[in-house]
């Protein structure tokens, strides 16, 4: 009589969720990679366009002194040292653009921690500002503005979040890059406020208006689809709050340290 075959022993078995979920990781670790590949390809074109102008400006001054057609030595001068300074301020302007290109941003997994806002706000600013420039968008963060006695701002510098702040660079990145490409032309503003309905969250919201690419789609976008899951992953939430013709509103969620 033919012996019962054995049972597996379910000690043996391979832990088939776990490797499932090791290949979606690797899989997002991949993805993020590729969205920042062409965020900082787009930001080397977009500095290459910042640039062109003002040296060929310069270039055609020193022209001028090189052929002998200034109208005395003083000229000259005045011709000489203002492209000087104009090379000066492109030099630092160039500094600054290759530092922040090179924005160490690791695709790691996240470690969140408590983390100033405004700062990293900051950063998020100067390397989106050239893409809707190049764009013809009007980009308006007014709440990175010194605040006044009349007009104190609602970003605080003590002001502190629970993220990663990798993660939450790339995530802010992602957003914004999806938010320019969206416009046609218009303006962006950012604006900051708390959640009445969520206690110790906040909310960043970018409101776009002018003429907007439609159908506004995020389901097809890799940009949105890592943005939307780097910030879940630190707490917070992604979501399209209005979207239209006209107009459209992105929304995050962030957790505050009290």
């Amino acid at each position: 009589m033919r012996k019962p075959a054995a049972k597996p022993d379910p000690a043996s078995q391979p832990a088939a969720p776990a490797d499932r979920q090791e290949a979606v990781d690797w899989q997002f670790a991949f993805e993020r990679s590729e969205v920042m590949r062409a965020f900082q390809q787009e930001l080397l074109v977009s500095i290459g366009h910042e640039l062109r102008n003002p040296l060929s400006s310069q270039m055609g001054s020193l022209q001028l002194v090189l052929s002998d057609l200034c109208d005395s030595p003083e000229e000259e001068r005045e011709y000489i040292q203002s492209a000087k300074e104009s090379v000066e301020r492109l030099i630092k302007l160039l500094e600054e653009y290759t530092r922040l290109a090179r924005h160490d941003l690791p695709i790691q997994p996240l470690q969140p921690e408590p983390t100033q806002l405004r700062p990293l706000l900051q950063d998020v600013y100067s390397l989106t500002r050239l893409q809707a420039q190049d764009q013809g968008i009007r980009y308006e963060w007014p709440i990175l503005q010194p605040p006044s006695v009349s007009e104190p701002s609602a970003l605080s510098d003590s002001l502190m979040v629970w993220a990663d702040p990798h993660g939450l660079v790339q995530a802010l990145l992602g957003v914004c890059r999806w938010g320019i490409r969206a416009l046609r032309y218009g303006s962006m503003a950012l604006h900051l406020y708390p959640i009445a309905a969520a206690e110790g969250h906040l909310c960043l919201e970018w409101n776009l208006e002018g003429r907007c690419h439609v159908p506004v789609e995020t389901k097809s976008s890799a940009t949105w689809r890592v943005s939307e899951r780097l910030l879940r992953e630190m707490g917070g939430d992604l979501e399209l709050g209005e979207s239209g013709l006209h107009r459209v509103v992105i929304k995050v969620t962030l957790r505050l340290i009290q």
